[in-house]
């Protein structure tokens, strides 16, 4: 049995260290799970591996939609959520890093929308920078607290200014990712869950990108032309945890 020990956000740079430092330690075996397969794991399915604590360590972490690549060494796992999906299963002897090498390094076009109540921000970005933005903002109220009818006036009102926020940040959406067609891979959100969800349901452009849409959600306090700058360290962090056999732990 396992137990997880330490979760981390980590750089490709850092990334590649740790799998440097994985394979001087003596990793014996990695496996790679495609989200699919991940999916049919945690329902049920056993893993290509065929490792009951490879399986264990997969179902505590769950679903994710861009897979996972676990390295066992006799008394530890580490176990990496890439930011952007493997493609194929593998299961290799030693550490195998090729997939994960590969997959940081390729250069890529991501569409980001960043996103709170009151401002937006939208942009194309690659690794190494932004490459397309544009920001805007709307006011919107703060939910007020009162009941009766200046309280459902209230609402009327808040629901108006989300429509006026929400409505121009769509139509930038559509014309900044629009020219890219298939060259953007993907696509991600940023800001407080429940507003983008809102966001998401009303934007026809964000619908129809769906099948590009990451589920993970982008941290950001303040949209904006600074935010999209910053974002791209983000867009590529892996998450990084690490088990320990339950039996080993002091």
């Amino acid at each position: 049995m396992y137990r997880l020990s330490e979760r981390l956000n980590v750089s490709p740079a850092r990334l590649l260290t740790l799998l440097a430092e994985l394979e001087r330690s003596g990793c014996l075996s990695v496996a790679y799970l495609t989200p699919e397969t991940l999916a049919g794991l945690n329902r049920g399915g056993r893993s290509p591996a065929g490792s009951p604590a490879i399986d264990q360590v997969v179902l505590e972490i769950g679903e994710t939609d861009t897979g996972v690549a676990v390295f066992r060494s006799s008394e530890r796992v580490m176990a990496v959520v890439p930011p952007f999906p493997f493609l194929e299963d593998e299961v290799r002897d030693g550490a195998f890093a090729d997939p994960v090498v590969k997959l940081l390094g390729r250069d890529r076009l991501i569409g980001v929308v960043l996103l709170r109540l009151g401002r937006y921000a939208v942009g194309v970005v690659r690794r190494n920078g932004l490459v397309e933005s544009k920001t805007g903002s709307r006011y919107v109220k703060r939910r007020h607290r009162a009941g009766g009818s200046s309280q459902r006036r209230f609402e009327r009102s808040r629901e108006r200014l989300v429509r006026e926020l929400f409505d121009p940040a769509c139509a930038v959406t559509g014309d900044l990712f629009r020219p890219y067609g298939r060259r953007l891979e993907h696509i991600l959100l940023g800001g407080e869950r429940h507003t983008l969800n809102d966001f998401g349901r009303r934007c026809s452009t964000v619908a129809d990108l769906r099948d590009r849409r990451l589920s993970r959600i982008l941290r950001v306090d303040r949209p904006g032309l600074q935010a999209l700058r910053q974002v791209p360290r983000q867009v590529w962090e892996s998450r990084v945890l690490f088990f320990e056999r339950a039996d080993s732990a002091g």
